[in-house]
């Protein structure tokens, strides 16, 4: 049973080198696929040179790109950042992509409130490096517009389709082939500890270019984490077909395999605070393609053993969109803890059309987490 008092509480800020960005610019369009052009003292498509290094050219292939919000990848997965120290734009595996950026109404594309980039010659031809500011005095006023992705809020705004590659994950014994994107299953909205109430969650990136929020250590504080009861696996591809207990604890996604992480309360836990998190630390193992785009979806329930991706737990909430990379990770804020007769799954799936896949064990630094202080 579902204990129907319990609606968390949760504040929610993405953040990206220092600052705090807009939550709901955070949320807007993830996963929408785009391409980009420049206009003024150059005109021509934006594509990439085979080290990530952005050109614009007038026969240049334009490179489709992958909406997080208020940043953006490359089709391979590439976060696309300011490169120091002369920051030229550029998508780089394994790196952070810079946030801040915004698609206007009308398709310009701006920077902390920049909208006016710079090209600078090559050499090679007609292409040109695209810069955040002028590095001599042969660059040249430039903006930037984006075909797609545009806000939700504008009169005609809109999404795109989501790119990816078509990676996609093995199989072997009784795993899935491959991410479930939602639940088949209807019904009324049922009360669950892990529902935002409209909010949004804290996403914290562990690396040199961003803000981190260091959790006070279990021993010091009194505060317990704990891992889920059990993680369930799921297959849109054979949707009646159940994977058992799953006693390893494996984490799988990709188009077709989804992840439940079943959580239970005790009664000793009335009173505490909890906060449930996700996280990737870095230096743990894990094997990710695709765009790493990914869905939090709170269920009205917890699963079992014999749970199908047909007969799965109501799906009730999406409590948050993101991007999965090496040191990652969401909070999805505080609430307080119930008891025993709580007991709640959160759906982990790749979103929709986004190719994401990946293949982990849940263990220590790398997985759902339940923290209880």
């Amino acid at each position: 049973m579902i204990l129907a008092m319990l609606i968390p509480f949760l504040s929610v800020f993405w953040l990206n080198s220092l600052h705090f960005v807009d939550a709901h610019a955070t949320r807007d369009n993830v996963g929408c696929g785009f391409h980009l052009s420049c206009s003024g003292a150059f005109n021509g498509s934006i594509g990439e040179k085979g080290s990530g290094q952005a050109r614009a050219s007038s026969d240049v292939s334009p490179s489709l790109f992958t909406w997080f919000g208020d940043a953006f990848a490359d089709q391979q997965g590439s976060g696309c950042w300011w490169t120091p120290p002369t920051f030229t734009l550029q998508c780089d595996k394994n790196q952070q992509p810079d946030h801040g950026f915004q698609i206007g109404c009308d398709g310009s594309l701006s920077f902390s409130g920049q909208s006016v980039f710079y090209e600078c010659p090559t050499g090679e031809g007609d292409e040109v490096n695209i810069y955040l500011r002028p590095v001599s005095d042969q660059c040249h006023e430039i903006t930037i517009q984006a075909d797609s992705c545009a806000p939700s809020t504008c009169p005609a705004g809109g999404t795109g389709p989501a790119p990816g590659s078509t990676n996609s994950l093995s199989s072997s014994g009784t795993t899935p082939s491959t991410l479930a994107t939602s639940s088949t299953s209807t019904g009324p909205l049922s009360p669950s500890p892990f529902t935002t109430d409209g909010l949004t969650t804290i996403t914290s990136i562990t690396s040199t270019s961003t803000t981190t929020i260091t959790q006070p250590a279990p021993t010091s504080s009194g505060c317990v984490e704990v891992g889920p009861d059990s993680i369930i696996l799921t297959d849109l591809g054979n949707p009646d077909t159940s994977y058992g207990p799953n006693a390893a604890q494996h984490i799988q996604l990709s188009p077709n395999a989804s992840s439940i992480f079943d959580f239970h309360f005790d009664d000793s836990d009335i009173g505490k605070t909890c906060e449930l998190s996700f996280r990737m630390d870095r230096g743990t193992a894990f094997n990710l393609t695709g765009t790493g785009i990914v869905t939090f979806t709170a269920l009205d329930d917890f699963s079992h053993p014999n749970t199908t991706y047909n007969s799965m737990p109501r799906i009730i909430e999406t409590m948050d969109n993101g991007i999965l990379y090496e040191g990652v990770k969401y909070t999805f804020g505080t609430f307080p803890c119930p008891g025993s007769t709580t007991h709640s799954g959160v759906l982990l799936t790749e979103a929709p059309m986004a190719d994401t896949c990946l293949d982990c064990m849940q263990g220590d630094g790398i997985g759902m987490f339940l923290r209880k202080c």
